[in-house]
Order: C-alpha cells, then structure tokens, then sequence
C-alpha cells in the first residue's frame, strides 16, 4: 500500500499565541476552510533500492489510478515523502505526481525527510531543499503548481523530523521570503528554541512498546499526550496522522 496515513486537517481556533512569535510573526487567522483528509503517500516503489511491489510510482498510469482510487475514498491530496536531492528517483517521482495530480484536479504537497544524522550537513540540505520545492512544486514558475495544497492562500510544508538538528531559523527566515511563505507543520514538537518557526503540528500515531505487543492498542496514550501538549499551542494548526491496521 502507497497510502498508509490520513491526516485531518483541523484548527486550533482558542486564543492566540499569547506574544511568542509565530512562522510570520503573527497568530493565523481562525479556521475558515473545511476540514481535509490527507493521505500519507510513498512515492519510492519501483526503485531497486526497495521492495519489488509489481508497480512502479514512475508509471503515469499507475498515478493516475492510485489519484482516482484516492478520491473515491473521499481523500482531497496526497503529503508526499520527499527528501529533496538526497533521493532523486523519490523526486522525479513526486514532479510526475504533480503533474498527475494537476491534469485530474487532485492535490498534493510535500512532506520533508529531515537529514537522519546529526553530521552538520542538515541546515544546508534543508536550505536547499526548500528552494528547490519553491522552484520545482510550489512557486509561480513550477510546473503544475496548482495542484499544490494551501491553506489560506499558503502552501503546506509538513516536516518529518529525524536527528539533523536542523537550525530552523535559517529555514524560515529563507521561506519568509517567498511570495506566499509557506505553512510548516511539525511532527509532535520541534526543539523548544525552534518552535517559533512552526505554524502547526502533528501526530504520527505511535503505539506503545510493550512485550508481548497489545493487539488492542491503537496509540491511544500517545494521542492523550499529543493534544494535552496542543491545547499549550492555540492558535496552532493541528493535525493527525492515522495509521490503518496493517500499516
């Protein structure tokens, strides 16, 4: 399976950010778009560095039914996997997907991969990350930037974090300067002196780690967690990721 998450769009709407600075300096307006359904999307199969699944995500006609199978389901847009040069069949994958998307009125947005070291190369590979994702999927000169997923006029960055120790000053202080700087959604909680920099944050459910494994157990002391830690952020975008049994 491509699709092994659905992330829920929703808002925190209570309050403001009580003065900490936020992505733009400033609390983002209340929510005023409907709730969205988001599938996590894996875009590397068919490359021999993993399974051999029998498809390709390089296939065009393979997209094309994995986008229709997506909106029958009700889902509006894939978050997809995306790691930048660092993989670059991942990449040109993600660009065909784009396009795809845009010829079928389907939406897609990225989600970085952050550097899995820490080996001081993560602020530099984020950067130019960032403004690769501008020119290739999200500014006004990327091919089939209309299928790029926004709220509120702002295209969504969700951030995968790994151990990088990425300085996520740097990044957005360089992505406040695009036409529309982007909205970055954050897994749990960024480092605290980074938090700033986040307009939102989400959950990748995670089960707990007992022997034997609890076949009842869905991640439901991880979520309390999570949105007990939300309800410290109004005025943050908040989403979830849910992972399917199996997945």
């Amino acid at each position: 399976m491509l699709v092994i998450g659905a992330a829920l769009l929703i808002a925190e709407t209570s309050g403001c950010s009580h003065g900490a600075r936020q992505g733009m300096n400033r609390p983002l307006p209340n929510l005023q778009e409907p709730s969205r359904i988001l599938a996590d999307y894996q875009p590397w199969f068919g490359d021999r560095k993993h399974i051999n699944v029998g498809y390709s995500t390089m296939d065009p006609n393979v997209l094309r039914n994995q986008v229709q199978r997506a909106r029958n389901m009700g889902i509006y847009g894939f978050a997809v996997d995306w790691y930048g040069d660092r993989r670059p069949f991942e990449d040109r994958s993600n660009a065909l997907l784009q396009r795809v998307a845009a010829e079928n009125n389907f939406k897609v947005c990225l989600m970085y991969d952050e550097v899995p070291e820490d080996n001081g190369t993560a602020t530099d590979d984020a950067l130019q990350s960032f403004d690769k994702a501008y020119r290739n999927y999200i500014g006004p000169e990327a091919p089939g930037r209309e299928a790029y997923i926004t709220y509120q006029g702002r295209p969504v960055i969700f951030i995968f974090p790994k151990r990088g120790r990425t300085n996520w000053d740097r990044v957005r202080e360089a992505v406040n300067q695009w036409e529309n700087p982007p909205i970055l959604i954050y897994k749990d909680e960024p480092p605290q002196q980074y938090a700033h920099d986040f307009d939102g944050f989400y959950a990748w459910v995670h089960v707990s780690h007992r022997t034997p494994p609890d076949p009842h157990d869905w991640g439901k002391e991880y979520l309390e967690t999570f949105y007990r830690r939300m309800e410290q952020r109004p005025g943050s975008l908040v989403s979830m990721i849910v992972r399917p049994h199996g997945a």
